[in-house]
Protein backbone atom coordinates (compact mmCIF):
# COMPACT_ATOMS: atom_id res chain seq x y z
CA UNK A 1 0.00 0.00 0.00
CA UNK A 2 1.71 3.16 -1.17
CA UNK A 3 0.47 6.56 -0.11
CA UNK A 4 0.62 9.38 -2.63
CA UNK A 5 2.40 12.48 -1.39
CA UNK A 6 2.73 15.95 -2.83
CA UNK A 7 5.71 15.70 -5.19
CA UNK A 8 8.72 17.90 -4.42
CA UNK A 9 7.04 19.76 -1.57
CA UNK A 10 10.36 19.71 0.28
CA UNK A 11 12.85 18.65 -2.40
CA UNK A 12 15.88 18.83 -0.10
CA UNK A 13 14.39 16.43 2.45
CA UNK A 14 14.72 12.65 2.05
CA UNK A 15 11.58 10.86 0.84
CA UNK A 16 9.19 9.54 3.44
CA UNK A 17 9.48 5.80 4.12
CA UNK A 18 6.99 3.46 2.51
CA UNK A 19 5.10 0.78 4.39
CA UNK A 20 6.48 -2.70 4.84
CA UNK A 21 5.01 -6.16 5.37
CA UNK A 22 6.14 -8.88 7.79
CA UNK A 23 4.71 -12.37 8.09
CA UNK A 24 4.46 -14.08 11.46
CA UNK A 25 7.59 -15.91 12.57
CA UNK A 26 7.61 -19.64 11.88
CA UNK A 27 10.08 -22.34 12.92
CA UNK A 28 11.98 -23.51 9.82
CA UNK A 29 15.11 -25.67 9.87
CA UNK A 30 15.58 -24.99 13.57
CA UNK A 31 15.43 -21.19 13.18
CA UNK A 32 12.56 -18.79 13.66
CA UNK A 33 12.11 -16.92 10.38
CA UNK A 34 9.70 -14.53 8.72
CA UNK A 35 9.27 -12.89 5.33
CA UNK A 36 9.90 -9.16 5.11
CA UNK A 37 8.79 -7.15 2.09
CA UNK A 38 10.10 -3.59 1.98
CA UNK A 39 12.29 -1.11 0.13
CA UNK A 40 16.05 -1.62 0.06
CA UNK A 41 16.87 0.88 2.87
CA UNK A 42 14.55 -0.95 5.26
CA UNK A 43 16.00 -4.32 4.26
CA UNK A 44 19.52 -3.00 4.85
CA UNK A 45 18.51 -1.61 8.24
CA UNK A 46 17.02 -4.94 9.34
CA UNK A 47 20.01 -6.90 8.02
CA UNK A 48 22.30 -4.93 10.37
CA UNK A 49 20.32 -5.69 13.53
CA UNK A 50 21.99 -7.98 16.08
CA UNK A 51 18.77 -9.91 16.63
CA UNK A 52 18.71 -11.27 13.05
CA UNK A 53 21.11 -13.49 11.14
CA UNK A 54 22.75 -12.02 8.06
CA UNK A 55 20.76 -12.49 4.86
CA UNK A 56 23.06 -10.56 2.54
CA UNK A 57 25.62 -13.33 2.00
CA UNK A 58 25.82 -13.90 -1.75
CA UNK A 59 26.53 -11.04 -4.17
CA UNK A 60 24.35 -12.94 -6.64
CA UNK A 61 21.38 -12.91 -4.29
CA UNK A 62 18.46 -11.09 -5.89
CA UNK A 63 15.60 -9.71 -3.87
CA UNK A 64 12.58 -10.02 -6.13
CA UNK A 65 10.05 -7.41 -5.15
CA UNK A 66 12.09 -6.40 -2.11
CA UNK A 67 11.25 -9.62 -0.29
CA UNK A 68 13.66 -11.55 1.93
CA UNK A 69 13.42 -14.28 4.52
CA UNK A 70 14.78 -13.01 7.82
CA UNK A 71 16.00 -15.51 10.42
CA UNK A 72 16.02 -14.48 14.05
CA UNK A 73 19.29 -14.97 15.90
CA UNK A 74 18.83 -17.96 18.26
CA UNK A 75 20.39 -15.94 21.12
CA UNK A 76 17.22 -13.83 21.19
CA UNK A 77 13.66 -14.74 22.05
CA UNK A 78 11.88 -14.97 18.69
CA UNK A 79 8.65 -13.34 19.89
CA UNK A 80 10.43 -10.40 21.50
CA UNK A 81 12.71 -9.92 18.48
CA UNK A 82 9.85 -10.10 15.96
CA UNK A 83 7.72 -7.68 17.99
CA UNK A 84 10.63 -5.27 18.48
CA UNK A 85 11.44 -5.26 14.74
CA UNK A 86 7.78 -4.81 13.82
CA UNK A 87 7.20 -1.99 16.32
CA UNK A 88 10.41 -0.22 15.30
CA UNK A 89 9.56 -0.34 11.60
CA UNK A 90 5.94 0.61 12.28
CA UNK A 91 7.05 3.65 14.25
CA UNK A 92 9.54 4.73 11.61
CA UNK A 93 7.07 4.46 8.73
CA UNK A 94 4.19 6.39 10.30
CA UNK A 95 3.22 9.71 8.75
CA UNK A 96 3.36 12.49 11.31
CA UNK A 97 1.19 15.54 10.73
CA UNK A 98 3.09 18.62 11.81
CA UNK A 99 1.53 21.80 13.10
CA UNK A 100 1.45 24.93 10.95
CA UNK A 101 4.41 26.42 12.84
CA UNK A 102 6.60 23.42 12.00
CA UNK A 103 5.47 23.41 8.37
CA UNK A 104 6.42 27.09 8.06
CA UNK A 105 9.79 26.46 9.72
CA UNK A 106 10.56 23.66 7.26
CA UNK A 107 9.49 25.83 4.32
CA UNK A 108 11.72 28.65 5.57
CA UNK A 109 14.69 26.29 6.13
CA UNK A 110 14.33 24.81 2.63
CA UNK A 111 14.16 28.28 1.09
CA UNK A 112 17.20 29.43 3.09
CA UNK A 113 19.12 26.35 1.97
CA UNK A 114 18.32 27.10 -1.67
CA UNK A 115 19.71 30.63 -1.30
CA UNK A 116 23.09 29.38 -0.08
Amino acid sequence: MNVNFEPDRFPSLPPRPKPFHMTDAALQNGLWSFWLTADEPILQYVSNLNCVLSFTGSPFLRRPGGRVMVSINPRYDHLEAWNWIYNTLEGETQIVDLGETWEQAIDWACQSEDEI
